[in-house]
């Protein structure tokens, strides 16, 4: 959803090209890396505890570091999971995968009583346009993409799993590699979300069994549910550790259900920061 804080969550700068001095359309630039890498990363997240909530909750996170490279499935490397079905210099079809935290509802105040939220999980195509490739003259690199992305979202308290209906979330991205340093690598993301009616429900229905004077019954409706503008930037201390931030924002302007005794605020943000440790990578290398 547009509140959700994936796990290899980046962090946020936006980068303006005038800076830049005179720029060009370039052809791809290939970088050799390896095939895998393995390691540990820790942070700290701060996140409303569902889209358009008022209370926030904080999580430190200790989790093994993963990145692999392969023609088709990939993980990490500035992107989540995704599977690779085609691909060339113009486009790429793949499956993708993204995931949001749970929430329990003990401790906030308009769901006090409801049941909990339970880890999500969101799987489906999507289509990438690479819509340019560019060079700057201080030797920096920049890339603008679009992707079209439909997933079926799911929710799990890891003893069942749930149907919560699908999404569709087109996103375009601006990545700059060298932005303002060598070692620094932005990104800056826009993505307006709409979604069927039971991925609303999940929020911001209330049955007539947990409704209350101050929480009258209320079914979601499918449509709009809101826009992220996401920034992200990530620091390369060494070949080896990482920083990186994130500063996720949602607008839930004109969202379908504001209406809802569950909604409270048209804007949210969450925060991100943490450190990752490459331990050790594949002695193959390959060209990406």
């Amino acid at each position: 959803m547009t509140s959700r804080q994936q796990l290899n969550a980046r962090a946020a700068l936006l980068i303006s090209s005038c800076l830049w001095g005179s720029v060009h359309a370039a052809e791809p630039v290939m970088i050799e890396k390896p095939l895998w890498e393995l390691g540990l990363g820790g942070g700290v997240l701060v996140q409303p505890h569902y889209p358009s909530s008022d209370e926030y909750q904080t999580r430190g996170l200790g989790l093994p570091y993963v990145v692999y490279r392969g023609d088709i499935l990939r993980i990490g490397d500035g992107g989540a999971a995704r599977a690779v079905a085609a691909e060339n210099g113009n486009y790429e079809l793949s499956l993708s995968f993204a995931a949001a935290f749970d929430s329990e509802s003990e401790g906030n105040e308009l769901r006090e009583g409801m049941p909990d939220l339970d880890f999500i999980f969101e799987v489906g195509p999507q289509l990438v346009f690479n819509l340019g490739k560019f060079e700057f003259s201080d030797t920096s690199r920049s890339e603008l993409q679009l992707a079209l992305q439909a997933r079926a979202a799911f929710s799990t308290d890891f003893g069942a799993v749930d149907h919560h209906g699908y999404v569709f979330e087109p996103m375009l991205r601006y990545r700059h590699y060298g932005a303002f340093h060598p070692q620094l690598e932005a990104t800056v993301s826009l993505k307006p979300l709409w979604a069927t009616r039971d991925v609303h429900g999940y929020f911001f229905d209330v049955a007539n069994e947990f409704s209350q004077v101050d929480r009258t019954p209320y079914r979601a409706r499918g449509g709009y549910f809101g826009t992220g503008l996401n920034f992200s930037g990530t620091w390369h201390i060494s070949n080896k550790a990482r920083i990186f931030a994130t500063v996720q924002t949602s607008f839930h302007h004109g969202a379908k259900n504001v209406h809802s005794p569950l909604f409270e605020n048209k804007f949210n943000a969450g925060f991100g920061l943490g450190l990752i440790w490459s331990l050790r990578e594949s002695k193959q290398k390959i060209m990406r």
